[in-house]
C-alpha cells in the first residue's frame, strides 16, 4: 500500500492544524501538552479569538527547501504555495471551521519527491481557557481533542507544533525534505 504523507496543521490547530496543523491526542487519553508563553502576560479571551484567521507564518526551527530551487527557508510559506489557503474561523457560538493543507512527499518518478494535495475542511467546537486554545474536532471517525498555549499578539497568534505532536498527523519515512523540522511555530493574522 502506498504510504502518503501528510502534512497537516490541524487548524491549530495545527493545525490544525499543519495545520493544522500537528498536535492531536484522543479525547480520552491527553498527553502532555507543549506550551507557548502568552505575550506580555495579556490574557486571551474569547472574544480575542472570535473571527476569520489567515495564516501569515510557518516558522521552522531550521531552513528547509521543499521547492528544490536551492534556496533554503525556515518560513515554510517562502518553499511552498501548499498552505496559502490555510485558515481558521472562530464563532462566537463555540464552533470553528478551518482549511487545513496536506501534502506528500511520495510525488514523482522516484517517488520522493514533495508535492501538494487538496486541502481538507474541518469542523468543531472550542474554547479559551487559561491563555490555552482548545479545539475538539472529529476526523475519520476519531475525537481529537487540541490544547495549546499561545502566544497572543493584538491581530495575531502562533503555536508551536513539535515534532512528536507531528508524527500523529504525519508518516516521515526519513529522509525527506521535512525530517530535520523538530519545532514548527504557525502563526494566523486576523483578517
Amino acid at each position: 500500500m502506498k504510504m502518503i504523507n501528510l502534512f497537516k496543521i490541524k487548524n491549530l490547530a495545527g493545525l490544525f492544524i499543519f495545520a493544522i496543523v500537528f498536535t492531536s491526542c484522543s479525547k480520552e487519553e491527553m498527553s502532555s501538552e507543549s506550551q507557548l508563553k502568552v505575550s506580555n502576560a495579556t490574557a486571551v479571551t474569547t472574544n480575542d479569538m472570535i473571527g476569520y484567521w489567515k495564516l501569515s507564518g510557518m516558522i521552522a526551527d531550521t531552513a528547509i527547501n521543499l521547492n528544490a530551487d536551492e534556496v533554503y527557508d525556515k518560513n515554510l510559506l517562502n518553499e511552498t504555495d501548499c498552505f496559502n489557503t490555510m485558515d481558521i474561523t472562530f464563532d462566537q457560538d463555540g464552533t470553528f471551521v478551518t482549511n487545513n493543507s496536506q501534502m506528500t512527499f511520495e510525488a514523482g518518478a522516484a517517488k520522493d519527491e514533495f508535492s501538494c494535495l487538496t486541502d481538507r475542511i474541518d469542523t468543531g467546537d472550542w474554547e479559551v481557557r487559561n491563555d490555552s486554545l482548545i479545539l475538539i474536532m472529529v476526523i475519520d471517525s476519531t475525537t481529537y481533542t487540541h490544547k495549546k498555549f499561545i502566544n497572543f499578539e493584538t491581530n495575531t497568534f502562533s503555536l508551536e507544533v513539535t515534532k512528536i505532536e507531528s508524527n500523529e498527523y504525519v508518516n516521515d519515512p526519513g529522509n525527506t525534505q521535512a525530517s530535520p523540522i523538530r519545532i514548527l511555530e504557525v502563526e494566523y493574522t486576523k483578517s
